[in-house]
């Protein structure tokens, strides 16, 4: 897996993933280890054997069962926070371009593109056996046995689409079904990236638009369709998840980690919070809310 290195103004706990277009796979043990937030313009299909998994999505827990297939659109900051149990893992990310041309039924897509972490209600016979062969080839990465994972998948996923599911997390509303044509992956990424690497200086929608070299309509289109909000407010969100995370993890001020993150006043801060959190950031230091 690709991670980005840092810039000189980079936040460490908030990072952009990136796979490459096609499908990557890990196979491992997974264990709490206080990652960071992390994102990644990529479906993230996972399978669990002998432990139980919870995720963190912002201020939403998300239980990830055993033996059970569980996807999500990875574009939203994400991390493990709980383990139980010793097992495995195994991890496909599958790339939005790729995922696209899967065909999945609309409403399938639109849940998973909205928000929803969508897990099997129920397992086939065939499933451990399907991710065991996955996870032993995780190595093997040429363009044959990738293509062949990406017709194994799909077929597992479509059966899936087309049976029993159900969704956690928290959905938010798109207005229309997401076109993924042209380039526009490629500029989400690049615009993702710019974000996460500089979004606790003074940036704007020209320097975030500047970044794909796309126009800042374009830019703002491109978030709208793919994340359901513009620019602005996606940079806010991350900046509001970083505040978070330092306001459970050290005893600085209220007003450095406000600057800290970006926000050039307290009391911009203090709007961006309460809209995104519900509580004021005294108030959910002070909570068990987030841990």
């Amino acid at each position: 897996m690709h991670r980005d290195s840092a810039a000189p103004n980079a936040i460490d706990d908030y990072r952009l993933i990136t796979q490459g277009n096609g499908i990557y796979l890990e196979h491992h043990q997974p264990a709490m280890m206080n990652d960071p937030y992390h994102v990644h313009p990529s479906i993230e299909i996972n399978y669990l054997r002998g432990c139980e998994m919870w995720y963190a999505f912002g201020g939403v827990e998300v239980y990830v069962p055993p033996n059970r297939i569980c996807l999500f659109w990875a574009a939203q900051p994400h991390r493990v926070i709980r383990v139980e149990g010793v097992g495995l893992i195994t991890n496909a990310y599958v790339s939005l371009e790729e995922f696209a041309t899967w065909k999945l039924p609309a409403q399938f897509m639109e849940t998973l593109l909205s928000g929803g972490v969508i897990h099997a209600q129920d397992q086939l016979d065939g499933d451990v056996a399907l991710f065991d062969r996955l996870g032993a080839e995780v190595d093997l990465a040429t363009p044959e046995t990738s293509r062949l994972h990406c017709v194994e998948l799909q077929a597992r996923i479509m059966r899936l689409s087309l049976s029993s599911w159900y969704t956690g997390g928290a959905q938010t509303s798109i207005g229309s079904r997401i076109n993924l044509g042209g380039n526009m992956v490629q500029h989400f990424e690049k615009m993702l990236r710019f974000i996460a690497q500089n979004f606790a200086g003074p940036i704007t929608l020209g320097d975030v638009a500047k970044a794909a070299n796309v126009s800042e309509n374009y830019a703002n289109t491109v978030f709208k369709k793919v994340l359901g909000t513009t620019v602005k407010a996606h940079v806010t969100q991350v900046r509001t998840y970083r505040a978070r995370m330092l306001l459970k993890g050290t005893d600085e001020k209220i007003i450095s980690i406000a600057y800290d993150c970006g926000f050039r006043s307290l009391s911009s801060f203090y709007d961006a919070f309460q809209r995104y959190v519900g509580i004021s950031p005294a108030e959910y230091r002070s909570s068990d809310f987030g841990r």
